[in-house]
């Protein structure tokens, strides 16, 4: 299950709920499966911990893909890159962070 990989903060009460789901449109329902938002006008935190590594002399390559289904005004995702030392329940908007994108 993705949520034994992917963890939610918990710093605020108020986030959004994160569901599996292929969404409005997809070529196989299974297949196609991701996480996806599931309220509007929320803040959502999720991260995930991988096994520490390094780039030195090497290109680093980073990549997310998003489908966005809602009509809304404003809004947007980004990925950021953390360092180990991340409380992932604690995570928020102030947590130091190595590299962002989005």
């Amino acid at each position: 299950a993705w949520t034994r990989r992917w963890g939610e903060a918990k710093h605020k009460a108020d986030y959004g709920r994160l569901v599996l789901t292929p969404g409005k449109f997809y070529g196989d329902a299974e297949k196609d499966k991701g996480i996806q938002t599931s309220q509007d006008a929320r803040f959502y935190a999720l991260s995930s911990r991988f096994k520490p590594f390094s780039n030195r002399d090497k290109t680093l390559v980073l990549q997310f893909t998003v489908k966005h289904e809602q009509n809304i005004d404003c809004g947007g995702g980004y990925v950021k890159l953390f360092p180990a030392s991340l409380n992932q329940e604690d995570m928020h908007g102030d947590s130091e962070y190595n590299i962002m994108f989005g």
